[in-house]
């Protein structure tokens, strides 16, 4: 997995709620995967390793209280994952 992100939501403007229907969580990019809560209100996000592009996009669709559709798209950069740290010296173990 190249990255990993939880990313909560929130109706806009902010005395807007939801109707009663989840939100629907969509991507435009095969390697990633979306993991909604039960309730649609947070997803966690993850890119597989091999994914080449730079961003996705991504969208939050659900229903409004008035009952009109309602949808948000972003686009999200694909950062590469930090290389791990240098080494800083050596464990020696005796065996016997």
């Amino acid at each position: 997995m190249a990255a990993l992100a939880t990313l909560p939501p929130h109706p806009s403007p902010d005395q807007d709620c939801l109707e009663r229907y989840v939100p629907a969580w969509t991507a435009d990019d095969a390697n990633v995967t979306i993991t909604p809560a039960a309730d649609g209100l947070s997803a966690v996000i993850s890119v597989a390793a091999g994914d080449t592009g730079t961003s996705f996009n991504l969208t939050v669709s659900g229903v409004s209280s008035n009952g009109n559709p309602i949808s948000t798209s972003v686009s999200v950069p694909i950062l590469p994952a930090p290389p791990p740290p240098p080494a800083t010296g050596f464990d020696i173990e005796q065996t016997v």
